[in-house]
């Protein structure tokens, strides 16, 4: 089975401009999971920026397993998408994409020109960004005697990417969520500490947003 991994991603919305020859070049970069959500980013830059010559773009999306998808929208094929994709993948982000909305302002640019232009709008926005880093975790329920759990506590509490969830009765069932590099080590502490009596459930990996910082 695959794993996911890390990765880092923005939480907000970012904007800058250049001019050439009289055009504008707006970048706008903003945070899209899927491939469903690329029409409604381009909606929502479009009511904003109306009018405009060409909203051109290019999305990396679906977390770790990155997924692509650009649009020259109605620029010369390969002038825009591209340069965008390129600098995106450059950024290493994913769940985002980058718009760079043009206002045409009279002078062609040529294919070299756009290229520039479509890059160096994609650059400067991404310069800007504030980068938060999703955590991958495997996730494990199980049950502990009390007698168990203060050790579990100490003893695995720097594998934890997050505190446990807990829910106490006459035991202690727990949802713990483990960086999935450190994995194959919870499994083994949590088996010893416990002298094999604990049974591991483990659900499918998630992404994390608030994961300890590591000391």
């Amino acid at each position: 089975m695959k794993r996911i991994s890390d990765y880092d991603t923005i939480l907000n919305i970012y904007e800058d401009e250049i001019t050439l020859k009289g055009s504008r070049f707006i970048g706008i970069l903003m945070p899209c999971k899927t491939e469903e959500e690329i029409p409604v980013c381009l909606e929502k830059v479009s009511e904003r920026y109306r009018n405009a010559t060409h909203y051109c773009y290019a999305a990396v999306f679906n977390g770790s397993e990155r997924k692509e998808k650009s649009s020259d929208n109605g620029e010369p094929s390969g002038t825009a998408g591209k340069p965008i994709q390129f600098m995106l993948k450059g950024s290493e982000l994913s769940d985002v994409i980058c718009i760079v909305v043009r206002y045409f302002g009279g002078t062609l640019l040529g294919t070299g020109g756009l290229v520039h232009a479509y890059s160096e709008a994609s650059r400067i926005v991404l310069d800007k960004v504030s980068r938060h880093t999703r955590t991958a975790c495997a996730v494990y329920r199980f049950t502990l005697d009390y007698g168990y759990y203060s050790t579990f506590e100490s003893k695995c509490r720097d594998l934890m990417a997050r505190n446990p969830q807990c829910d106490y009765s006459d035991k202690v069932d727990v949802k713990a969520w483990i960086r999935i590099d450190d994995d194959e080590d919870f499994v083994r502490r949590i088996t010893d500490l416990t002298e094999r009596h604990v049974m591991l459930k483990q659900s499918d990996d998630e992404y994390i947003e608030d994961a300890f910082v590591r000391k």
